[in-house]
């Protein structure tokens, strides 16, 4: 009777694979989707890096690259307006931001100059209180 038992159990078990063997299939589709998106981007980089470096596509101009922080063309669009006007605010604000963590760190390093001094010297008078009360016994 528990030899017919074990027997059902193990055909079953054979029967339903495990819940996350779908899964792997999904995962490998995933994988080798992004395999090739990498390769297509890889090979277009490739080619644009091959006509660049030959020169027959720009035939003499230059590239204009705009200059962060800067407003190539003002735009009368109020939305375009107030994104560049949050970008300059942006970056002065990170401009401030650095000025004063530069200066936190110059305060805190004379600080800590200032507190090895003071230890120093507390040091250095404890020392000599001790040496005199060892004198003095």
């Amino acid at each position: 009777m528990s030899d017919l038992r074990i027997g059902i159990v193990s055909t079953a078990i054979r029967e339903h694979p495990p819940r996350h063997s779908h899964l792997k299939g999904l995962i490998m589709k995933n994988i080798s989707a992004l395999i090739f998106a990498a390769s297509a981007l890889a090979a277009a980089g490739a080619a644009q890096a091959q006509t660049a470096s030959d020169g027959s596509t720009n035939s003499g101009q230059a590239m204009m690259v705009p200059v962060p922080g800067t407003n190539p063309a003002a735009s009368s669009d109020p939305l375009v307006q107030k994104r560049q006007a949050d970008s300059d605010a942006n970056a002065e604000y990170k401009a401030r931001k650095k000025l004063a963590n530069t200066e936190m760190k110059v305060e805190k390093a004379e600080a800590k100059v200032d507190m090895k001094e003071q230890k120093a010297e507390a040091k250095a008078k404890r020392d000599k209180a001790m040496s005199k009360d060892a004198a003095s016994q």
